[in-house]
């Protein structure tokens, strides 16, 4: 697509004028890009929602793969019990530490649980 700037647009610059008219096409220079077959598979993200802490087993199930980090909506079960909350959050991180994994909290509704491939910036 060509577009026609009048030279007095350019703000007097000659040789952007003289460029614009001329209708010269750029060089093109090709690159070749190697590709590693040393392509690790990509990490999932996943959500899931903690109602209850028989769901805990359902979250350690799917996070025991190690592909993907999860977030867990933890809000249903805080407003039930919180005992019950505590106690699967202990369960959580006693997961985590013996695997290398790690988790950290988002906010009062929200716990994020990440792989040992991944590390949350504190």
């Amino acid at each position: 697509m060509l577009i026609y700037v009048p030279y007095k647009f350019l703000g007097g610059n000659m040789v952007l004028g003289n460029l614009l008219k001329s209708g010269r096409k750029k060089e093109e220079h090709v690159v070749e890009a190697r590709v590693s077959k040393d392509i690790q598979p990509r990490l999932k993200m996943g959500l899931m929602v903690m109602e209850r802490h028989a769901d805990l087993e359902k979250i350690l199930s799917k996070f025991r793969k190690g592909d993907i980090v999860l977030l867990v909506k933890i809000s249903p079960l805080r407003e039930k019990d919180m005992n019950e909350l505590k106690k699967a959050v202990e369960r959580l991180k006693t997961h985590c530490s013996v695997t290398g994994s790690d988790l950290a909290a988002l906010d009062d509704n929200w716990i994020v649980l990440v792989p040992p491939v991944v590390e949350i910036a504190r």
